[in-house]
């Protein structure tokens, strides 16, 4: 075995660990929020190997992608919509570099960080609230919550509250620093998150800049703050 691969094989199973605490929910059910091609999908699978997983990608061709990618990994269910406040069509800023596509414009710092993301086009797609979709995903408690959209998540919480205060854990990527156009700043979100019931518990992972090595986005962990409450 090669250098190359011993180093790719350490940095998978580095990128497993990190969400090695999602057993401790005993996860029946993953909803993957913004699943692009799938990369969350496959890493949490070696996780959970037994778990359902529900994503959700509008983007047509990243939406391929993924059930091509999840195919032969069930249990696992994909929908082609965005989740948001409202159920509606809009229109996504599609990127040269699919996991930074988002409903809202790109802020300069974001293309400085990442210059692969200059260039953009745009793609109608459908915009559904979660929980109006709650009922007929037929959600297996317990079950954690994924949200990866681009600074989109201020409107998953508002169209998913009910739904998601049921949720084991609540996993959002936050940005720290403008990244996008009317993006939710974490206190934002944090405000939202403790209106349902939920405590902030600390960062799954985190992107650093590349120039001054400051925190641009992380993944905040959100976990009932009356877990006892969820069996009511």
């Amino acid at each position: 075995m090669t250098p190359r691969v011993l180093r790719e094989k350490s940095r998978a199973a580095h990128e497993v660990e990190k969400w090695r605490f999602a057993k401790r929910y005993e996860t029946r059910t993953v909803l993957d929020v913004g699943a692009n091609t799938g990369q969350f999908a496959q890493l949490i699978r070696q996780v959970l190997p037994d778990a359902r997983i529900i994503s959700f990608e509008p983007i047509d061709e990243c939406f391929k992608t993924l059930q091509k990618n999840m195919g032969t990994s069930p249990p696992f269910e994909a929908f082609q919509l965005a989740l948001g406040n409202e159920s509606c069509e809009s229109t996504i800023n599609r990127n040269a570099f699919s996991p930074s596509s988002s409903l809202l414009e790109m802020k300069a710092l974001h293309v400085e960080e990442l210059p692969q993301t200059r260039e953009v086009q745009q793609e109608r797609i459908r915009v559904e609230k979660l929980d109006g979709l709650s009922a007929s995903l037929f959600i297996e408690t317990p079950f954690i919550v994924k949200v990866d959209v681009q600074g989109f998540e201020d409107q998953v919480i508002l169209g998913g509250s009910k739904t998601l205060a049921k949720a084991d854990a609540v996993i959002l990527e936050v940005s720290s620093y403008p990244l996008y156009e009317g993006a939710p700043t974490f206190d934002r979100i944090y405000q939202l998150m403790k209106q349902i019931g939920f405590v902030y518990r600390g960062n799954v992972d985190q992107w650093k800049s590349r120039k001054d090595g400051r925190i641009l986005q992380f993944d905040a962990l959100f976990e009932p703050e009356h877990p006892d409450l969820l069996d009511t």
